[in-house]
């Protein structure tokens, strides 16, 4: 039997925070969803960043925002670029959707290099992708099935393509991005012919970890959902909410987690000149982290990167005996999928 004290949250509990400061001097801010009066507690603090909370629809959002342009996701994400990548669980979510339409014109909003585009014109599909990094846009333009790839933000993609109605639009691990968010999802509605559908998902912050994951911090993550706030969030851009599925964990994620667990430190003082832990990374700027990037690691970087693999992979048999208790538990894996129908 696993150990009881690797599930340090119990389902539907918030991970571990940083101390909060109990008030904020800064002036009083809005939520980005909902524009009710965010609380005055700061939940976080992370270099210039403060997470607020919405009491009304439970939406956590960081202070201040402002999205990257290409150049930072070509920096941060740019080894993705050659190759298609595995499906995500959102993506498998919609295509197993009993709900889910089974055909018709669908724009993926941050369409990669187009593993779900294909997918979806399997499954029967007209499909068209937007992806702000041009590398994966191209990536995806050439090893798509016919279609159309545009490498711009959606507004701009609306103000060019004006009369382009969509009978879906998927927007999978994107929405928690957005600076604007209610700007973003009043942009997703433009693209709908009536009655279209939505289909997304987005990090479960109520998900069960160990610590909290790199990727989820500004200007990467600019949002935290669960999911009483994106049905909030659906609902309140008109939208009807058909359903909403937290990911159950699966024995991967279960490693990462112990991994995450039993992370020591040492790797960092065995190689020093290693990259910082990607949330820090995030910070740089794109071209310094782009021009590293190209450098060759040196043999003790690789050696140490090799030893955390290996440990990493040692992970596996213990999260195999882990999973079983984990799911008894009902802790909540990484993903929240949500398919939802425009109210006209």
């Amino acid at each position: 039997m696993a150990d009881p004290t690797l599930a340090l949250h119990a389902p539907g509990a918030e991970p571990q925070r940083s101390p909060a400061i109990a008030l904020s001097a800064q002036p009083e801010c809005y939520c980005p969803v909902c524009m009710h009066a965010a609380s005055p507690e700061i939940v976080e603090n992370f270099y210039s960043y403060s997470l607020r909370e919405c009491p009304d629809c439970r939406l956590q959002f960081w202070e201040p925002r402002q999205m990257p342009d290409a150049r930072w996701y070509s920096a941060m994400y740019g080894e993705r670029d050659s190759r298609i990548l595995p499906l995500e669980p959102g993506h498998n979510f919609f295509l197993r959707d009993a709900l889910a339409p089974r055909g018709g014109r669908l724009l993926d909003v941050g369409c990669g290099t187009g593993n779900f585009l294909i997918a979806a014109t399997d499954a029967g599909y007209s499909v068209s992708g937007i992806e702000l990094d041009p590398a994966a846009a191209s990536f995806a333009a050439e090893h798509c099935p016919p279609g159309q790839v545009f490498s711009v933000p959606l507004e701009t993609f609306r103000s060019q393509h004006p009369n382009e109605m969509f009978d879906v639009v998927t927007f999978f691990e994107v929405l928690e991005h957005q600076a604007d968010p209610a700007a973003f999802l009043r942009e997703i509605r433009s693209c709908l012919r009536p009655r279209g559908f939505i289909a997304l998902s987005v990090p479960n912050r109520q998900r069960w970890q160990t610590s909290m994951d790199a990727l989820d911090y500004p200007p990467n993550h600019f949002l935290r959902w669960n999911p009483q706030s994106l049905q909030i969030a659906m609902t309140a851009h008109r939208f009807s909410v058909l359903s909403i599925e937290c990911e159950t964990p699966t024995v991967a994620y279960t490693a990462q987690q112990i991994n995450s667990r039993l992370r020591t430190g040492l790797s960092r003082t065995l190689a020093p000149e290693l990259p910082n832990w990607f949330r820090d990374e995030m910070q740089e700027d794109p071209e310094q982290k782009a021009k590293r990037n190209g450098v060759r690691p040196s043999l003790r970087s690789r050696a140490v990167e090799f030893l955390g693999r290996a440990k990493h992979a040692a992970c596996f048999p213990i999260a195999l005996a882990a999973t079983p208790y984990v799911r008894w538990r009902r802790f909540a894996g990484s993903y929240l999928y949500c398919l939802a129908r425009r109210l006209d």
